[in-house]
C-alpha cells in the first residue's frame, strides 16, 4: 500500500542497526545502506535476512500503524511479530504495510524482512535495475530511510502537486483517511510564507485546480518554491497536515528552440550513473550532494541527468533549492521484455512519478536508454502515458539515444532529438548532419550522453589514498564485462609489463589535457549549430566501468574550471572558417579546412561565432589578439559589435583578418577573443611552407591508397606499374604496402616510409584515435620540430587514423626487423595494451618508418589532400628529411 503522511503523527524511526545475516552468516547492519562491501567475487543475491526488535509506545494501542520504507532493493518480504504482513517489487520506490493488527503496543515487537535484490531470483534485466550493476554492483538492502508511523486521528495519502505555468494554476489531489466528517483545507503559500489562495471542501478526498496570481517563476538564479498545504480539520481542531513543495517553470520549445520559461536555454548537462563508492547507492549525504553541484558549476553545467536510477528524496530537494536542473532517466536498461516486465513497470514508472513529479528542478524525463528491438510500441506508449499524466512543464523522450540509432522502434513518442553520438572527433559533424533531417518536423537536439573522453588513473597514488590498498572495485573484475573489453582490474599487472617511458603521474597529467581537448572540440561544434538545446557529457565521476569523467577516484576536478568554462557556459564564442568546394573527378565535393594550422605568411579568415542562451546581451567591443608562447601579441584587432545580442541561435557577430607570422620552425600561437566578459581561445600551428619535394624520391602504391598526396606524386619517381627492385635507386621509397621484394630492397640498405592507414601488408587493428586511448609523443629525431606539449592535440586533427600498428606482430612477417624505436603510440585505456602511429625500425642495413596516420586525411571531415594539411604536409616533409639523413 501507499504510505499515509500527517506531519502531527508520531513516529519511530527504523535507522540503525539491524540483525542481519546471509548466506550463513550472521552479524549486524547499518541501515540504511547495502550489502555490497564483499565485493564481486563474493556476491550473493540473497535472501538477506534483516531484524529489528523495538519497543512499541503503550499510547499506541488502537491506532492505525504503517511499517514505511522509503526504499528497498529489490523484493522484501515483511513480517511482523511473526506474522506475514506483504511483499514489496522494486528498488526505487516508498512503500509501507497497514500493522495496527499485529504491532503490540507496550511492548517489544519483531520486525523481519527477507530481501532479494536483483540476480538468479530476479533476472537483472527483467527487474529495471538500471545501469548500476553495470557499473558496479546490483545492490541490494534497505538503502532509504524506514519508520513505525501511528495515525492517532486523519491521514492524507497520494498527493499531487502539479503546477502548470502557461495557465498559472495547480492541480492538488490526495486521498484522506479517518476524515469523516472533517473539513478539507488546501493553502498555496508563495515563496516568502504568505498565503495567495485558499481551496476548502468536505469531500473523503480532493481533486481541485488552483490559479495564481503574479506568479514568480523557479529558475536557477531564483529557484523561488511555493508551498501546497493541505489540512484536514475537525472544528477548529487540525487533525493531518501535509506541505509538499513545488515551483512554476515551463521547458518547451518553439520548433528548433528550447526555451525555459519562453526564454532561450542552453541545458549543459553531466551524466551521474549514482555511483558513490563510500556507500554503494545512490542516497549521498547532504554535503556530498550540495558539493557536486557547487563542483558542475565551477565548469559551467547546470543539469544533472541522473542516468537509469532515482536517488534518494534529498536529491531532489536540494537540487530545487540551488536551482540545479535534472534530467529523471527511468530505470529500463537492456531489458528482457518479459511478461513480468510488462506487468511491473508501468507499476513501478506510476510509483516514481508519484514520489518525484511536484519537484521543479526535474525539467526532464525519459522513458529508459539506448532500447532496442526487443522494446515495442505497446509497452512504450503505455509508459508514456503514465509518464505524460504525471508531470507538467517538463519535456520527455521516451528513448534516450533514439530508437532508430540502436535497432528500435523508427519512430517515437520523444519532445526532442536525443542521440549518443561517442564519435572521433572527426566524425562528429558527419554523425550529426547524417541523423538532421529537414523534412522531420523541427525540434530541438538535446545529446543524452555523449562527449566521452577516457583518461588514466595513477593507481598509485589511489592506493595511498585508501591506505596503502586499491578498493575492491578496482581490483575485481565486475562478471558482467569480459576482461577483452575491460581491464581495470588487471592494470596494475598489464602496466608493469609495458615499458612506456612515463610514470604513472605522467600518464594522468596526458591523458587529461587529451580529453580537455576532446571536450573542448565536440562541445564547440555543438554550441556552433543551430537547433541544440543541450547536451549531457560523459560523466561526473571516476567509476569502476569509465574514467571519462569530470571528477577523478580522488573527487578531485580534473580540469580547470576558468577554461572549461569558456565553453561550457550560457554564452559561448565558438572560431569558425567559411566553406570550400572543390572540382575532383568530373564533379563537386566538399574541400574541409584545416581550422588551426596553417602555412606560414598565408592569410587567414575565421568568423566569431557567439552561442548564446539566456536574455540578452549588451553589444560591445570585440577584441582579438595572436599570442606567442611567452604572451606577447604579434597581432590584433578590434571591433565594435552592436547590441542588444538575443538569445537563440548561434550567429556570426565578427571576422578575423590576419596574416601567419613568417617561421622557420612550426611554432604554436594561441588566438584570444574576448567580449565583454566572454572569452575563448585556441591554438594555431603556423608551419614554414614546403614549396618543393627533396629529388630523389620513389613512390610504390600497388594498393592505390596513396593518391592524397598530391604534388607528392608528381615530384617523385612512380614505379608502381614497373617495380624493378634489383635495381631502383632512390633516396626515400614511400609505398602503400611494405610487400616482400620493398623489404629486400630495405634490407639492402635502402630507406622507406610505409604509410599504411588500413589493413594491408603490415599488421593493423581498427582502433579509435581520440576515444579510448591515450597518445604518447616521444623525443625522437623524426619528431623533433613538430609542434607539441608532450600530448596530442589538434594539430592531429586531419591526421587522425582509425587504425594502429600492432608492432608486437611485425616479428611475425620479419623476424629480422631489429631496433623498433617507438615515435607515437597509442596506450588503451581501457585494455592497457599498446600499438603505435609511428615507429622507426632497421631492417638488415636499411631504415624504416612505418606509418598509420592520415598525412592527407579524408576521414570524417578532415581535409582532403596533402596540399590542404599543412600539419601532414611539413610531418611528411620532415619524415623524408630524416629518412635521407
Amino acid at each position: 500500500m501507499n504510505q499515509w503522511h500527517n506531519e502531527l503523527a508520531a513516529v519511530l524511526p527504523l535507522d540503525g542497526i539491524w540483525e542481519f545475516s546471509l548466506a550463513g552468516q550472521s552479524g549486524t547492519i547499518q541501515t540504511p545502506g547495502v550489502w555490497e562491501a564483499q565485493g564481486y567475487a563474493r556476491r550473493v543475491d540473497g535472501p538477506a535476512v534483516y531484524q529489528r526488535r523495538v519497543i512499541v509506545p503503550a499510547d499506541w494501542q488502537g491506532q492505525r500503524v504503517q511499517l514505511q520504507f522509503d526504499a528497498v532493493s529489490y523484493y522484501a518480504e515483511v513480517e511482523v511479530n511473526g506474522v506475514p504482513v506483504g511483499s514489496h517489487t522494486g528498488l526505487w520506490t516508498p512503500f509501507a504495510f497497514d500493522v495496527a493488527d499485529v504491532i503490540r503496543p507496550g511492548e517489544t515487537n519483531d520486525i523481519r524482512l527477507t530481501v532479494y535484490k536483483p540476480g538468479d531470483r530476479f533476472p537483472m534485466r527483467e527487474s529495471l535495475a538500471g545501469f548500476l550493476p553495470d557499473v558496479a554492483i546490483p545492490f541490494g538492502g534497505i538503502w532509504q530511510r524506514a519508520r513505525l508511523v501511528v495515525f492517532p486521528g486523519a491521514a492524507i495519502s497520494d498527493v499531487w502537486v502539479l503546477s502548470d505555468a502557461e495557465t498559472g494554476t495547480v492541480s492538488v489531489r490526495a486521498a484522506f483517511h479517518g476524515s469523516a466528517g472533517m473539513q478539507a483545507r488546501v493553502r498555496i503559500l508563495s515563496p516568502d510564507g504568505s498565503e495567495v489562495v485558499q481551496h476548502v471542501t468536505h469531500a473523503d478526498s480532493l481533486d481541485v485546480t488552483l490559479a495564481v496570481s503574479n506568479i514568480q517563476f523557479w529558475q536557477p538564479d531564483h529557484p523561488y518554491r511555493y508551498t501546497a498545504e493541505i489540512t484536514l480539520v475537525d472544528g477548529v481542531q487540525v487533525r493531518a497536515r501535509l506541505q509538499r513543495q513545488f515551483g512554476f517553470r515551463s521547458l518547451s520549445n518553439q520548433g528548433e528552440q528550447l526555451l525555459f520559461n519562453d526564454v532561450p536555454v542552453s541545458l549543459r548537462g553531466v551524466l551521474n550513473w549514482g555511483w558513490y563508492p563510500d556507500i554503494l547507492c545512490p542516497a549521498p549525504d547532504e554535503a556530498t550532494i550540495r558539493d557536486e553541484f557547487r563542483r558542475v558549476r565551477e565548469l559551467g553545467y547546470n543539469l544533472v541527468k541522473l542516468c537509469l536510477y532515482v536517488p534518494s528524496p534529498l536529491y531532489f530537494e536540494i537540487a530545487d533549492e540551488e536551482g540545479m536542473f535534472l534530467w529523471l532517466e527511468l530505470p529500463m536498461w537492456l531489458p528482457q521484455v518479459t511478461p513480468r516486465l510488462r506487468a511491473q513497470a508501468p507499476i513501478e514508472y506510476a510509483d516514481i512519478l508519484a514520489a518525484v513529479h511536484h519537484h521543479p528542478s526535474l525539467v526532464l524525463y525519459s522513458l529508459g536508454c539506448e532500447l532496442g528491438e526487443g522494446v515495442d510500441d505497446e509497452l512504450l506508449s503505455r509508459l508514456n502515458t503514465i509518464a505524460r499524466d504525471g508531470t507538467r512543464g517538463a519535456l520527455l523522450c521516451d528513448n534516450s539515444g533514439s530508437g532508430e540509432a540502436y535497432g528500435g522502434l523508427a519512430f517515437d513518442f520523444a519532445d526532442f532529438n536525443d542521440y549518443h553520438f561517442y564519435a572521433d572527433l572527426h566524425y562528429f559533424n558527419p554523425l550529426v548532419d547524417h541523423f538532421h533531417r529537414d523534412w522531420r518536423p523541427p525540434r530541438p537536439w538535446i545529446f543524452g550522453e555523449f562527449c566521452d573522453a577516457d583518461d588514466y588513473r595513477d593507481l598509485d597514488e589511489i592506493a595511498a589514498a585508501y591506505g596503502g590498498s586499491l578498493p575492491w572495485w578496482l581490483t575485481e573484475r565486475n562478471p558482467i564485462h569480459p576482461i577483452s573489453i575491460l581491464a581495470y582490474p588487471e592494470q596494475k599487472q598489464r602496466m608493469a609489463a609495458l615499458d612506456l617511458g612515463f610514470d604513472g603521474q605522467a600518464l594522468q597529467r596526458i591523458s587529461r589535457q587529451q580529453s580537455f581537448v576532446v571536450r573542448k572540440t565536440i562541445l564547440e561544434k555543438v554550441r556552433a549549430r543551430s537547433g541544440m538545446g543541450g547536451y549531457v557529457v560523459t560523466g561526473i565521476r571516476n567509476t569502476p566501468l569509465a574514467t571519462s569523467s569530470m571528477f577523478d577516484d580522488l573527487e578531485r576536478l580534473k580540469y580547470a574550471p576558468d577554461a572549461f568554462r569558456e565553453f561550457n557556459a550560457d554564452a559561448v564564442l565558438v572560431l569558425e572558417q567559411g566553406r570550400a568546394r572543390i572540382w575532383k573527378h568530373g564533379g563537386d565535393r566538399p574541400a574541409p579546412v584545416d581550422r588551426l594550422n596553417h602555412p606560414a605568411n598565408t592569410p587567414v579568415s575565421f568568423r566569431v561565432v557567439l552561442s548564446h542562451a539566456g536574455e540578452d546581451l549588451p553589444g560591445g567591443d570585440l577584441y582579438w589578439r595572436l599570442l606567442a608562447a611567452d604572451g606577447q601579441t604579434v597581432q590584433a584587432g578590434q571591433t565594435h559589435v552592436p547590441g542588444p545580442l538575443p538569445g537563440g541561435a548561434p550567429r556570426q557577430i565578427a571576422s578575423v583578418e590576419l596574416i601567419t607570422p613568417t617561421v622557420d620552425a612550426p611554432v604554436e600561437y594561441t588566438l584570444l577573443v574576448e567580449l565583454n566578459d566572454v572569452r575563448n581561445h585556441w591554438p594555431l600551428w603556423v608551419y614554414p611552407a614546403v614549396a618543393v619535394w627533396a629529388d630523389g624520391l620513389a613512390l610504390y602504391d600497388p594498393a592505390g591508397c596513396l593518391g592524397g598526396l598530391d604534388d607528392l606524386r608528381d615530384a617523385a619517381r612512380d614505379i608502381t606499374r614497373q617495380p624493378d627492385f634489383a635495381t631502383l635507386h632512390c633516396r626515400v621509397l614511400i609505398t602503400g604496402a611494405f610487400t616482400p621484394d620493398v623489404g629486400e630492397w630495405v634490407r639492402r640498405g635502402g630507406r622507406a616510409l610505409v604509410l599504411q592507414t588500413g589493413p594491408g601488408t603490415l599488421p593493423v587493428a581498427p582502433k579509435p584515435f581520440w576515444r579510448e586511448a591515450i597518445k604518447l609523443l616521444y623525443d625522437h629525431p623524426a619528431l623533433a620540430g613538430f609542434p607539441h606539449r608532450g600530448y596530442a592535440d589538434l594539430q592531429f586533427y586531419h591526421l587522425a587514423t582509425d587504425s594502429a600498428l600492432d608492432t608486437d606482430r611485425l616479428a611475425d612477417q620479419w623476424p629480422d626487423i631489429t631496433a623498433v624505436t617507438p615515435i607515437i603510440r597509442r596506450l588503451d585505456a581501457r585494455l592497457f595494451t599498446v600499438m603505435d602511429y609511428l615507429v622507426e625500425a632497421q631492417l638488415g642495413t636499411g631504415k624504416l618508418l612505418l606509418s598509420t596516420l592520415r598525412l592527407a586525411g579524408g576521414a570524417g571531415d578532415q581535409v582532403i589532400g596533402l596540399k590542404f594539411s599543412p600539419a601532414g604536409r611539413w610531418l611528411l616533409a620532415h619524415l623524408l628529411k630524416y629518412l635521407e639523413g
